[in-house]
């Protein structure tokens, strides 16, 4: 009986709750009518919806006109966490909806950790949510306690999430990303194990003619694919079937 009039209570007033926002007065504030007793969490992937409730810290008095600031920056503190908004759920409950980073490499530190395209480094552990990802080769490691990447590393990042952007195909394939000589980049196969030496954020035109090469040079040859598909000159695809020294 004593929620069923405090229902009639909030319904009765709600356009003036609404319209006074966070300017509620104590007295409303105080109802236990408005003591949050639900959470609903969207958009995960990879984190547990408990654990971003935890992120909360709710009391058991904490009432849903509490500043909502203070849990959004709760929860944004979180390194898989890239945005997040939270909204009130009348009377008693909040909606919070996520966008976690995106895992889109493993760099080393020295073992091999996920990062996303801004080079940020991401604590998943790459077995258990069986991370398929191209590996980043560089000789920089994150400085002790840093949350990124080197600058190197950060823009093959870059180049990667630019692959996954321009040809989804293309990617699932690669093995591995380094620098190349000139600010090209070095993209390796493992099946069929080939290299294509690739000028930064190559378009999704250079990308087929270096396909086309690949399967050109395949069908025309014994030897199966060559070991190098060359696009860092313009208007050229240089095929070779012997790896050079001087691509990194």
């Amino acid at each position: 009986m004593r929620r069923d009039v405090g229902i009639l209570v909030a319904t009765g007033c709600f356009g003036a709750v609404m319209a006074w926002a966070d300017r509620i007065p104590a007295a409303v504030v105080d109802l236990e009518l408005f003591r949050i007793e639900d959470v609903q969490v969207r958009g995960l992937r990879y984190l547990e919806e408990a654990e971003v409730v935890a992120l909360l810290a709710l009391e058991p008095e904490t009432s849903v006109w509490s500043d909502k600031s203070l849990w959004h920056d709760r929860v944004a503190a979180h390194p898989l966490v890239k945005s997040v908004r939270v909204g009130r759920r009348l009377p008693d409950g909040l909606r919070i909806v996520v966008t976690e980073r995106t895992p889109i490499a493993l760099g080393p530190t020295p073992t091999l950790e996920p990062m996303d395209a801004e080079g940020r480094r991401l604590p998943l552990d790459p077995a258990a949510f069986r991370l398929d990802l191209p590996v980043i080769h560089t000789a920089r490691r994150p400085p002790r306690g840093s949350r990124h990447f080197p600058s190197e590393v950060r823009s093959l990042a870059a180049e990667v999430e630019h692959l996954m952007a321009t040809d989804t195909s293309f990617l699932q394939l690669v093995s591995s990303v380094s620098q190349a000589r000139n600010g090209a980049v070095a993209v390796r196969w493992t099946e069929p194990a080939v290299e294509f030496l690739l000028p930064s954020r190559p378009s999704p035109a250079r990308l087929r003619e270096a396909l086309s090469a690949l399967a050109d040079a395949v069908s025309k040859s014994r030897e199966g694919a060559p070991a190098t598909i060359d696009l860092r000159f313009a208007d050229q695809v240089v095929v070779r079937r012997t790896v050079r020294g001087d691509t990194n």
